[in-house]
């Protein structure tokens, strides 16, 4: 064989390898979202919520299972981070994410929110991330989460109007790795 053709023919089977690669995860991404489908449906956001604490945009870094910042939730767009925000109602939250259906949240499902500096591939300046715990009811019962959100402005009132939600709803209100203020 020549080294042309010897050439050709790595370059060749180097290809077909990543090409699987490249099918293998997305055929792994596939199946973990539609696993996680039945442990976090999407809810949609009832008709009349009335006015808005206040509503606050930015990134939305990732969601996770609670307490493991490295497990990310894929399920009803949760998996990738984008453009996006909340919306804080008196009765719950309403979860922005670009490209996906709004997600609606009831206060009575959020835990609490503080203050982190770090989730799955993105870390920040110490408590420069808004964490909201929360927790999704589906057909495989309940899983608790948490959205980590960059606000580029007044993420102090973002992170207080969650917090009221919690403290609303008698729910124990978690520290987290930065400050809760």
């Amino acid at each position: 064989m020549s080294g042309d053709a010897l050439r050709w023919l790595v370059g060749a089977v180097v290809l077909a390898l990543v090409a699987a690669l490249f099918v293998a995860m997305a055929r792994t991404w596939r199946t973990r979202a539609r696993k996680q489908a039945a442990a976090v449906p999407p809810v949609p956001v009832p008709a009349g919520l009335g006015p808005a604490v206040g509503s606050w945009d930015g990134f939305t870094v990732a969601t996770t299972r609670a307490d493991q910042p490295l497990e990310r939730m894929t399920a009803g767009g949760l998996g990738f981070r984008g453009r996006g925000g909340v919306t804080v109602h008196r009765t719950g939250v309403v979860l922005h994410h670009a490209g996906e259906q709004d997600r609606w949240i009831d206060a009575d499902d959020v835990r609490g929110a503080d203050r982190a500096t770090a989730a799955i591939d993105r870390v920040v300046e110490p408590g420069g991330l808004v964490r909201l715990r929360w927790t999704a009811t589906g057909a495989a019962g309940a899983t608790d989460l948490d959205t980590y959100f960059r606000f580029p402005q007044d993420d102090a009132a973002a992170l207080v109007a969650l917090q009221g939600l919690s403290t609303k709803h008698e729910h124990p209100h978690t520290a987290g790795e930065g400050t809760n203020s």
